[in-house]
Order: C-alpha cells, then structure tokens, then sequence
C-alpha cells in the first residue's frame, strides 16, 4: 500500500493534536523522513495497525507520523 502523503499546507498538525472531522487523532508510529523507505515503512504500520490508522507527514519535525481518528471518549494524543 502506497499512501499519498498530503500537501503539508492542508494536512492537520500531526506533532501535536491532530483533529480530524471534529475529533481527536490518535498517534500510533512516527518514523523520520531521513530513513531509508521511511514512507514504506510507515505505510506498513498504518496498514497492520488498521482502524483508520494512515500516513501524514509533519514537515516542521522531519517525521512520517501514523494517525487514526480517536475512538468515541478517547483521548487526543501528543
């Protein structure tokens, strides 16, 4: 699986509490750029991790970082 990472202009802030549809995102992985395949591997991540868990980048930290939607009554993670 071959996630796009989106525009960094347009992608919520995925190094602090990234808010998706209204609700708190939850970070699962985070992988810097720099890495051989670091894209690869994130989307591996996300992948086993299911759930909604996807790939956004964070330009400001060099990171690939692996989000999914917060879950009814759970709490936004940093």
């Amino acid at each position: 699986m071959n996630t796009a990472v989106p525009d960094p202009a347009t992608t919520p802030v995925a190094h602090d509490r990234p808010i998706w549809a209204g609700r708190p995102g939850v970070r699962l992985y985070t992988i810097t750029t720099a890495q051989p395949r670091a894209l690869a591997k994130a989307d591996a991540e996300a992948s086993d991790r299911g759930n909604g868990a996807h790939v956004h980048q964070s330009v400001t930290d060099d990171l690939y970082v692996v989000v999914r939607p917060a879950n009814e009554g759970e709490e936004g993670q940093p």
